[in-house]
């Protein structure tokens, strides 16, 4: 009787066992783990992470994970979503927009975030004494104008409902006014107050990370934010370790001491190309079109026909897959593939140099011309200069390779000042701003060093501006790409390819087209290590 009622204890025991094994999953890869130390490089020092003073990609970097913004941009879609606004609308005159927070966000501090915060925020962003670079991005608002004049001490365009919600009106109908509340990092005013220009130094924010120490020049150390509103982030800390030579992260991130690296031209093929870290490479098409601008008023550039023999000039894809090894797509248009206004259906120009070379005869250039190609020092760049001018020099245009300060082209591009330069154009996600270097307002500095000129381009892009229909918008965007193309105000190069690769431990990291460095840490996991 004994062991009888002993073998079925043992039985139910036994029962039990399997059903509790049934229910406990195994960690596997796709079941996210808490914990860890996860360690990223920055290239230098951010200096400041106040987030009314700079707006370097590595600070950003940094701040993101502190600071909530009111309202997020998905990385996947590049569409705007919730952040610390749960929900916004926008009236029917295209103007006001109105927001509700969510309840129940804490500072670091343990206050809660409230409309005001929002207000203060913005109103500090305005205030001149802060010099903040992002005014431009608000000096729309009505009565921002008049708060930055002293003539008042509010923006009377922004109006606090209620403790949660509050509205935002903008003096014009602009569709790309909203994504910028996606760089809004929110600020608790007793924390600015109390810290004064030290708040840079030792930020507060409401984010998935806190602030815990900083290191000049070697790192900065954050600690998950326990009463997060999205849930404590998994990773407990994060570090920025400050890194500028490029061959010292690679040995850090080799050796296990870094648990990502952003990847160049010279390591990409290292790693794309090597099975054992290929699975762990992540990739997108930037936000950023490489480019010859040309300078539309000085001969010979004036003449369309020589613009377009000298994209047909150029073998574009031998030069992406030799000289920047494959890091890179060949362009069609300034448009990249990340954006929603990109058009498969776009053409653009192919290499063919012997219709470059009748081009150039129709244009009454049969024996070709001498040329400066402009851009930086930069020894990359260096490379593409040389490329240009070998291609070039096939269809009988000699051109004379002229580096300097990267400032200086850029300020002599803007005064026009020289015939070509080399660049690189990021817009943002919304096609209208990305095609803003074309507009004829913006003529200079700007944007438009090209001083070029399309009145129906200019029509297009303002009707994009007015139009909060996403499907219209793109529409228009492609059509204006479609004469930009034609007119060949630049050499349409390339669209750069961001790059990073991770341990084989680390999940949650995305491809950003915005810029590969602005990953959402907060959902970021590492598998610990058998």
């Amino acid at each position: 009787m004994k062991s009888s009622f002993i073998r079925h204890l043992s039985i139910l025991a036994l029962v039990g066992l399997l059903a509790a094994l049934a229910y406990i999953q195994p960690v596997t890869a796709q079941t996210p783990v808490a914990g860890g130390h996860f360690r990223r490089a920055l290239s230098s020092d951010p200096a400041n992470l106040d987030p009314a003073q700079t707006n370097t990609v590595r600070a950003i970097s940094v701040k993101m994970n502190i600071f909530d913004s009111l309202l997020r941009l998905n990385p996947r879609t590049l569409e705007l979503e919730p952040g610390a606004a749960e929900a916004w609308t926008v009236s029917s005159d295209n103007k006001t927009m109105t927001f509700r927070l969510r309840r129940g966000i804490r500072f670091h501090n343990g206050r809660e975030m409230v409309a005001e915060d929002v207000k203060y925020t913005i109103e500090r962003i305005l205030t001149p004494e802060n010099a903040s670079p992002f005014i431009r991005s608000y000096d729309r608002i009505a009565g921002a104008q008049e708060f930055v004049a002293k003539r008042a001490t509010s923006v009377g365009g922004i109006h606090v409902l209620d403790r949660y919600r509050l509205q935002i009106t903008n003096s014009v109908v602009d569709s790309t006014f909203p994504l910028t509340f996606s760089d809004l990092f929110i600020v608790p005013r007793e924390e600015v107050e109390r810290l004064g220009r030290e708040f840079g130094q030792r930020p507060v924010g409401s984010g998935p990370f806190v602030f815990v120490s900083w290191s000049r020049d070697d790192s900065i150390l954050l600690r998950s934010h326990a009463n997060y509103w999205e849930g404590r982030p998994l990773v407990s800390a994060l570090e920025f370790r400050i890194i500028p030579d490029p061959a010292t992260a690679q040995a850090e991130f080799d050796t296990g001491r870094l648990d990502f690296m952003l990847l160049g031209d010279t390591n990409y093929r290292r790693y794309a190309d090597d099975p054992k870290w290929k699975p762990y490479v992540v990739e997108v098409s930037e936000l950023f079109t490489r480019h010859l601008g040309f300078n539309t008023t000085m001969k010979p550039l004036d003449d369309v026909r020589v613009r377009q023999a000298i994209n047909h000039a150029i073998d574009k894809a031998t030069m992406v897959r030799t000289i920047l090894q494959g890091k890179a797509i060949t362009a069609v248009g300034p448009l990249p593939p990340s954006i929603n206004a990109f058009s498969p259906a776009l053409r653009g120009y192919d290499y063919n140099p012997q219709r470059a070379r009748e081009l150039l005869a129709q244009a009454g250039y049969p024996n070709g011309f001498e040329l400066e190609l402009h851009g930086s020092s930069s020894p990359v760049i260096g490379r593409w200069l040389e490329g240009f001018q070998r291609y070039l020099a096939d269809v009988g245009i000699r051109g004379k390779i002229v580096q300097q300060d990267f400032g200086v082209m850029l300020d002599r591009a803007g005064k026009a000042e020289i015939p070509t330069w080399t660049l690189s154009h990021g817009g943002g996600p919304n096609c209208v701003n990305y095609l803003g270097p074309f507009r004829s307002r913006n003529f200079g500095a700007p944007g438009n060093r090209m001083r070029y000129k399309n009145d129906r381009v200019d029509t297009l892009i303002d009707e994009a501006e007015r139009t909060f229909s996403t499907q219209r918008q793109v529409q228009l965007c492609r059509e204006a790409e479609r004469l930009i193309v034609a007119d060949a105000p630049w050499f349409f190069f390339n669209y750069n390819k961001a790059v990073l690769v991770h341990q084989p431990n680390v999940h949650g990291l995305v491809g950003n087209p915005v810029e590969m460095d602005y990953q959402p840490m907060h959902k970021v996991w590492i598998q610990p290590r058998r």
